[in-house]
């Protein structure tokens, strides 16, 4: 091509997060997630062998932890018999 000039970037991973040197600007959009940690909305309460992701209303977050028998208590209608 002629009259194309030729552009050279770095693109670097830094765990997850990416820069950039040169004529190129990146934005992270998206950083990778390798644990359950990583998900801004998840607090976690209890990990444990077994632990469940439970949605509290209360704070609008997810936590890690065992179900409890609260967690499964609703009103249940087994219909007439």
């Amino acid at each position: 091509m002629a009259g194309a000039s030729r552009l050279v970037a770095t693109i670097t991973n830094n765990n997850g997060r990416l820069s950039s040197t040169g004529p190129i600007t990146l934005k992270n959009q998206i950083q990778e997630i390798r644990s359950i940690e990583n998900i801004l909305d998840v607090s976690v309460v209890e990990a444990a062998n077994g632990a469940t992701l439970i949605y509290n209303s209360q704070n609008d977050k997810y936590e890690v932890r065992q179900l409890s028998f609260a967690d499964l208590a609703v009103d249940l209608d087994g219909g007439s018999f």
